[in-house]
């Protein structure tokens, strides 16, 4: 279930764009997540990090999401 949250969050953040969200345990509160986005051409690695975390900032406060593993990809 806290899968399907992060994905809609992430719809939200990145429209249109391509998003996977894999609960890498199985426990629900440790997540993979690669977003591959043109907003993040020109930004670096961090950047394009940071707007994932502010589009999570929700669930990475309440606890929902307990390890986070971000991949991030420009589309140029």
């Amino acid at each position: 279930m806290a899968a399907d949250v992060i994905r809609v969050l992430l719809d939200d953040a990145f429209r249109g764009d391509e998003i996977s969200v894999e609960d890498r345990t199985g426990g629900g509160d440790h997540f993979q997540v690669t977003v591959v986005s043109a907003s993040f051409n020109e930004l670096t690695l961090i950047q394009q990090h940071r707007l994932v975390n502010a589009a999570l900032a929700a669930p990475l406060a309440d606890g929902t999401i307990h390890e986070l593993r971000i991949r991030t990809k420009g589309t140029a």
